[in-house]
């Protein structure tokens, strides 16, 4: 990494390193190793050419006594740009240790896993002990793979297509591939399964399961509501992707014209350059089983639900929790279930009842560590979840569950103030799905200020006990203090996508500009990253809302050059300003203890 790179890695990186050395995590990354199985046979840089002429690089790992008897074996596969070298077994982690994340990144516990595995991968020590055979590849451009290194493009998706084809060809191969892992993992898991190059998707391909990853770079990570974020790609870019790519960063930015730190400089609204990056979850048919985790907010939450509501899988299951996503994605638990996942459709196991199982997990948290309900339902939403309008009324802070005919407003600060309203609940509920803020706003100027043509609107959903004290949860890169829900928008960019928002589940345009005209009253839809959650009698759910970021998250940082002026959100009559939310009824006593 180049010297000129370093006052952006520190301040990208900075407030993770400072809480990593303060623990102590540098030194004891939060995570346990296991050695390599005697059975697992490594193969690694094995070349896979490409047709259009580049060769990339996999590590290969397979049962040593089936290759000792010349049987084949079915095939979990990622593909990534994270060098597979990267692992202790290869000596190219920190001190021989674990990748560098968990150096950096806090865990909820100490996930577990083999050396062999690299950063968010298969363990190819559960795989091989299970009857599989794992191949690991660095896409184009990256870990010494050659050809032109990309982010979500078209390109990666063929490479990985013929990767796949690749693999099945093997004489170790019995012909079948699932695919498996975490984040960027998952995306491409998205992107090569709605492939629509050489006619859909890689024949051998069965079926694929990713674990929490986004399906809109745009939407869901960069611009989300139209506004910008700063914090992530910065790190993101600066840790993550500019070490590993293979040719360094001026192929990066031939192949895609900027690097991820400038894409919304290059490309402010949503368009073509964005549309490409966008997997098109609704061409999907094969089996999925997903994770769509309620403790990945501002990242890969509202792109999980998305591509398994839109997937046109018939066989498609969704699993949901809001724990440690390192935890959760090498647990015991998800290791059986994803295996016995992987046999119903790569092992003809249709028998061994997976395919039985209710398509969702769904996991309602109390609080933080409190899990107070598990349990498997039909759908996303769940058909018991019933939608239920809270209005802002004029003359109070209190949400109210008739809206008012009487007609008023509330009005802050746009660069220093915020509004607070708050709804306390009767009867112990659960709070399920996506929030939807439905508001009517106006921006005013002040005595000497320019007319301001637009506002950003900055949402935040707390969960406050009996005591009036907020309540927290587990959230985005290791994050242990986080809030019940966020939301974002920038008015000017506030035009609904009617062909594909649902009822609660709206889905913004982001390809052009309304701006504000003096006096103008606009209607505002706003979404809230979705989750499950356990309220008691006498428990509330509280919603601020600001021109401004409210809450601090590492590495998270929205763009918020102050909107100036009065922002002003007309209730009441007319403007009938709510919020949104499904409930079920529930019982106060939690069914579930502490995990830790």
């Amino acid at each position: 990494m180049r010297l000129r790179h370093l006052p952006k890695v520190l301040r990208a990186a900075f407030p993770i390193l400072k809480r990593a050395v303060a623990s102590g995590q540098i030194v004891r990354p939060h995570c346990e190793l296991v050695p390599p199985d005697p059975n697992v046979l490594c193969e690694y840089g094995v070349p896979v050419p490409i047709s259009d002429g580049v060769t990339l690089t996999a590590n290969v790992f397979r049962p040593r006594r089936a290759a000792e008897k010349g049987e084949a074996v079915p095939i979990v596969m990622c593909a990534h740009p994270y060098d597979n070298r990267l692992t202790g077994h290869q000596g190219k982690t920190p001190l021989g240790g674990p990748p560098q994340q968990y150096r950096l990144i806090p865990q909820a516990g100490r996930p577990r896993f083999s050396t062999l595995t690299s950063w968010e991968s298969p363990d190819p020590n559960f795989w091989v002990r299970s009857g599989y055979a794992v191949v690991n590849v660095n896409l184009p451009g990256y870990g010494g793979s050659g050809g032109p290194p990309s982010v979500f493009s078209d390109h990666q998706s063929r490479a990985y297509y013929e990767a796949i084809e690749w693999a099945a060809a093997r004489p170790w191969s019995t012909g079948k591939v699932g695919l498996n892992g975490v984040s960027f993992l998952a995306i491409t898991q998205y992107h090569v399964a709605a492939c629509q190059h050489y006619g859909g998707p890689p024949p051998s391909l069965r079926c694929i399961s990713p674990w929490e990853g986004l399906s809109d770079m745009y939407r869901d990570v960069l611009c989300p509501g139209g506004v910008a974020e700063t914090g992530f790609p910065d790190f993101w870019w600066y840790t993550e992707v500019l070490p590993a790519l293979s040719g360094g960063e001026a192929e990066f930015l031939e192949s895609e014209g900027a690097a991820p730190i400038d894409f919304l400089a290059e490309h402010p609204l949503f368009d073509d350059f964005w549309a490409e990056k966008a997997a098109k979850v609704e061409e999907i048919e094969l089996p999925m089983l997903i994770c769509a985790s309620f403790s990945d907010h501002g990242l890969h939450s509202a792109g999980s639900f998305r591509a398994f509501t839109r997937a046109k899988s018939r066989h498609k299951w969704v699993y949901t929790h809001r724990y440690g996503k390192w935890d959760t994605y090498y647990s015991d638990e998800v290791q059986a279930l994803t295996r016995d996942f992987m046999d119903c459709f790569l092992k003809e196991g249709t028998s061994n009842g997976f395919l039985d199982r209710p398509p969702v997990r769904l996991e309602v948290r109390l609080s933080r560590d409190v899990v107070h309900d598990v349990r498997e339902v039909s759908e996303w939403p769940p058909a018991d979840a019933r939608p239920h309008r809270l209005f802002l009324a004029p003359g109070t802070s209190v949400l109210e569950t008739a809206a008012a005919a009487k007609t008023g407003e509330l009005a802050y600060d746009g660069l220093q103030g915020s509004c607070v309203v708050r709804y306390t609940f009767p009867e112990p509920v659960e709070v399920i799905g996506t929030m939807v803020l439905v508001l009517h706003v106006e921006v005013r100027s002040r005595p000497g200020d320019d007319t301001p043509d637009d506002m950003a609107l900055f949402v935040v959903a707390e969960k406050m006990g009996r005591d009036g004290q907020p309540v927290r949860f587990y959230g985005s890169v290791g994050h242990d203090n986080d809030v019940l829900s966020k939301g974002y928008l920038r008015v000017s960019r506030r035009a609904l996508d009617e062909r594909r928002s649902k009822p609660g589940q709206p889905e913004l345009r982001l390809d052009s500009e309304q701006k504000l005209s003096p006096g103008e009253i606009v209607p505002v839809t706003i979404a809230m990253d979705p989750h499950a959650t356990f309220f008691a009698s006498g428990e509330s759910l509280q919603i601020e809302i600001a021109g401004r970021e409210l809450v601090e998250h590492p590495v998270y940082r929205k763009a918020s050059e102050g909107h100036p002026g009065t922002h002003v959100i007309h209730m009441g009559g007319d403007y009938a300003s709510h919020l949104e939310i499904l409930l079920t009824a529930s019982t106060e006593k939690p069914r579930s203890g502490p995990q830790t």
